[in-house]
């Protein structure tokens, strides 16, 4: 390839990563303008019998919802939502980490992307609407068991 060539190709590609963060700037002023998606939050990350537990704020079907979560709860979520609707777009949460989980920084940055994981599902009416969205929303008690149970109810 001539350097004229090469140029052209650098010129180019730097383009592209300016559409790409101008693309990723307007979905976020996107997020900020909608207040349905202003509901959703998870925030105050405290620490309960050596696990994190995070405050979900929201609105789902039956109106506005405020309760404690694990990570384990929000992957049990996930999952269950994945498994119910195979092919159909969920918002991916962070990874499991088993080791320094409970890092000031980690957490804050798992807080993060939990939030956003939220705000997703927030755009969609069929999560937000949906009984796996509501035992997490609402129901007390042990949300990974009956997340699961309702996974294994959920003909594929």
């Amino acid at each position: 390839m001539s350097t004229a060539g090469t140029s052209a190709l650098i010129s180019d590609m730097k383009k592209m990563k300016v559409e790409d963060v101008n693309t990723l700037e307007d979905a976020a002023q996107d997020v900020e303008d909608d207040p349905k998606l202003k509901q959703f939050t998870v925030k105050n990350p405290t620490k309960v019998a050596g696990h994190i537990k995070y405050t979900v704020t929201g609105v789902d079907a039956d109106g506005p919802f405020e309760e404690q979560r694990r990570f384990k709860e929000f992957f049990a979520l996930r999952n269950t939502l994945a498994q119910r609707w195979p092919g159909i777009y969920i918002p991916p949460i962070p990874e499991k980490k088993l080791v320094g989980n409970n890092d000031d920084e980690f957490v804050e940055e798992r807080r993060s992307l939990l939030e956003r994981f939220m705000k997703e599902c927030g755009k969609f009416d069929y999560v937000t609407h949906s009984k796996e969205f509501r035992v997490f929303a609402r129901e007390k008690g042990d949300i990974e068991k009956m997340l699961t149970a309702l996974g294994r109810l959920t003909p594929m």
